[in-house]
């Protein structure tokens, strides 16, 4: 059961919820000139599957190769369809762990040296929540940014009247916009405002950067929303491009960044114990929360199955899935990029994490692997996804029926497997119940008797 919720996770984001995304953001691609949008869009063809869909930009792709990689273990699993004895099936389960925990460890590693994969979080962010919480008050009636506004703003965020915004005053700004309700630091955050509107470099920022700085941010937001289709390829580029304050930033810039490295290296200490923190709780209530899906499909008559593969992923799942949805309505390169960027580094925390907790209870508790069919149906389906999404940029509408069908025949492929192997998943399967079994008796005493 267990393998059965993450398995179903990453089945929905990959499926669901990517056909979703490549459904509502589809546009037009023949849309590839703004000098000639105004005639395509008089000239609009009708809506067909081939001429419609999504495009992304470079680093997605890599994002999704990076996703591929944690197919590593769950293919060395493959292994113990072949092995007969418990000794070499327990071994095959250590060396998927070791190798799961280091593909963990320098993926986390990597992110301390380049960075970018959160800084395309922080875009995501940008460009979604802020825009949508806190920049939509900063338009006069003709949609351009409101000077008079943006400075009232500035003065009420300058608590020391020097005309001057520093680093703790900008912390207000942060909490305005609830920066934590979207999985985020408030320094991370922090650093990434005073790097797009620190234009002096000077650790503050003036009050005619913080307007620049704000009317870059709607402009970007008018962009995107602009006809939702109209000139796509130019905002994509602007959105990309840095501005040229930007590009002319001195380089003492470096020595600033050098003078935060102690506090940034703090906060990836507390990132790690966070971390390993947060894998301790997933180990300890394992067992309880298996054992709770197990009573309440029982209670409500619904095959454990279905909980665990179904209805707690599509639980878990609805609010990003929304997210994703609402950000690729905004149907631009950009906005489709940076979600699917989201899709892919969570299935990969998501199979890393989750497969380190399986693993790491079926090798303490020394209990045989029979969760086959779960694995090879997540094998299988990240490793079409991932295969597919690593060498394309351009994904048409037939490609969203295609990743729903996707997610039907891996229901389907995880139930004929396991009836192949003479196992009835409708039943509730076998290694949640000796976990369970195995846990109970621990704290019981012995006295737990687990029938079937």
């Amino acid at each position: 059961m267990g393998m059965d919720l993450f398995a179903g996770s990453t089945i929905m984001n990959l499926t669901l919820i990517w056909g979703s995304v490549v459904a509502f953001g589809s546009h037009d691609l023949s849309e590839t000139s703004a000098n000639s949008s105004d005639h395509v869009k008089n000239t609009r063809p009708p809506f067909h599957l081939t001429g419609y869909g999504v495009s992304t930009d470079v680093k997605t792709s890599h994002t999704a190769r990076i996703m591929l990689v944690s197919m590593t273990p769950f293919l060395i699993l493959q292994l113990a369809i072949v092995l007969d004895s418990s000794s070499g099936a327990r071994i095959l389960v250590l060396v998927s762990l070791l190798i799961t925990l280091a593909i963990l460890f320098v993926y986390c590693t990597y992110q301390v040296f380049q960075p970018w994969i959160q800084s395309r979080r922080l875009d995501y962010l940008m460009l979604n929540y802020v825009q949508k919480n806190l920049l939509a008050g900063l338009l006069t009636a003709g949609s351009r940014p409101n000077t008079t506004v943006i400075r009232e703003l500035f003065q009420k965020l300058d608590k020391d009247n020097d005309n001057l915004i520093a680093a703790d005053e900008l912390r207000a700004l942060i909490i305005g916009v609830q920066i934590e309700g979207v999985g985020l630091s408030e320094d991370d955050y922090e650093a990434k405002v005073m790097e797009k509107f620190d234009i002096s470099d000077d650790s503050h920022i003036s009050e005619t950067e913080f307007v620049q700085g704000v009317s870059n941010w709607l402009d970007q937001a008018q962009l995107s929303a602009n006809d939702q289709g109209h000139d796509r390829s130019k905002v994509s580029d602007n959105n990309s491009k840095k501005t040229t304050a930007e590009q002319q930033r001195p380089v003492t810039q470096k020595k600033e960044s050098k003078r935060n490295d102690k506090a940034a290296w703090l906060s990836y200490t507390k990132a790690a114990l966070l971390l390993l923190l947060g894998t301790a709780i997933s180990l300890l209530l394992a067992m309880p929360l298996m054992q709770t899906l197990q009573e309440f499909s029982s209670d409500v008559s619904i095959p454990s199955f279905l909980v665990s593969y179904v209805v707690i992923p599509l639980a878990l799942n609805i609010r990003q899935g929304w997210g994703a949805i609402t950000s690729a309505r905004k149907k631009t390169e950009n906005a489709i990029s940076l979600t699917f960027s989201e899709i892919y580094n969570g299935v990969f925390m998501n199979n890393m994490m989750g497969l380190c907790t399986l693993l790491a209870l079926v090798y303490i508790r020394d209990l045989s692997w029979d969760v086959s069919a779960e694995v090879l149906t997540v094998l299988l389906v990240c490793s079409a996804m991932g295969l597919f999404t690593s060498f394309c940029s351009k994904f048409p509408l037939w490609t969203s029926v295609i990743a729903y069908l996707l997610n039907s025949c891996g229901n389907i492929l995880k139930i004929r497997i396991c009836r192949r192997n003479g196992t009835e998943p409708l039943k509730g399967e076998a290694l949640a119940s000796r976990l369970a079994c195995s846990l109970a008796e621990e704290f019981q005493g012995g006295h737990y008797n687990h029938r079937g």
